[in-house]
């Protein structure tokens, strides 16, 4: 019996990130993996994706996850919800509390809460002795970001799918940087994933969400637009590009 047109889906994305993880070395034998867990569908997308396919390697990896939430804003995230899909995976689930106090009084308050969610992270990664640190970001989140970064701060720059941080202490991976958003919905769809987190009252009225306007409108052009843009950031030509005027 063929496989339906649902799994045939699923496959095609879950060897993205299959060919993600081959092409950018990002785990293998006996890595202890821990996986930050917002509650949104990205991040459960990641859970359930890394966690069959787990069931049909021959290499072993260990994976966990971890949930932080903000214990000055409560109801943010449903936390038996996500208990719950962990439980379901066999994932055990860490629930690590922490606030949205700002330890840089000149930053937001956005750009602190992310400092101290990465920070818990960070030091749970440690506790636990996990090598490698999992996050869902996928292709949409590293174009808005590249773009971001040429609008306002004139460089050519992005979020990589493999960051060593603390002296190679840690790898920081993005096993989803190969699936687009669209692939993410339509996967949740079929699975039946339900996302647990809700949108935050003192979220601030950032970029982010107009670049993501444009990418969508770029991709309106050509079928191929966002994984070319994509690879255009490792497909660059120096001598057709201006460089950096001469001083004198």
């Amino acid at each position: 019996m063929g496989k339906t047109k649902e799994r045939i889906e699923t496959d095609k994305i879950r060897k993205k990130v299959a060919r993600a993880i081959h092409a950018y070395h990002l785990f293998g034998e006996d890595d202890r993996i821990l996986m930050g867990i917002s509650g949104g569908t990205d991040s459960l997308v990641m859970l359930d994706i890394l966690t069959n396919r787990r069931k049909y390697l021959p290499i072993r990896y260990h994976l966990e996850a971890i949930h932080i939430y903000m214990e000055d804003i409560p109801h943010l995230s449903d936390h038996e919800h996500i208990k719950q899909i962990c439980e379901q995976q066999g994932i055990k689930i860490h629930l690590e509390g922490t606030s949205t106090h700002r330890a840089n009084t000149k930053k937001s308050m956005c750009f602190n809460c992310s400092w101290n969610r990465r920070k818990t992270i960070f030091q749970k990664a440690s506790d636990l002795g996990c090598n490698k640190i999992a996050f869902a970001h996928h292709m949409d989140d590293a174009l808005e970001t590249l773009f971001m970064n040429m609008t306002f701060h004139g460089e050519m720059s992005s979020i990589p799918p493999k960051l060593s941080m603390f002296d190679g202490r840690f790898d920081v991976i993005r096993p989803m940087i190969l699936v687009c958003s669209e692939d993410i919905n339509r996967y949740a769809d079929i699975r039946n994933i339900t996302p647990a987190e809700y949108d935050c009252p003192y979220e601030e009225n950032n970029h982010r969400e107009k670049f993501r306007q444009v990418i969508h409108q770029i991709s309106r052009l050509h079928p191929q637009a966002r994984i070319n843009l994509y690879n255009a950031m490792d497909n660059i030509y120096p001598g057709y590009l201006p460089g950096k005027p001469t001083r004198h």
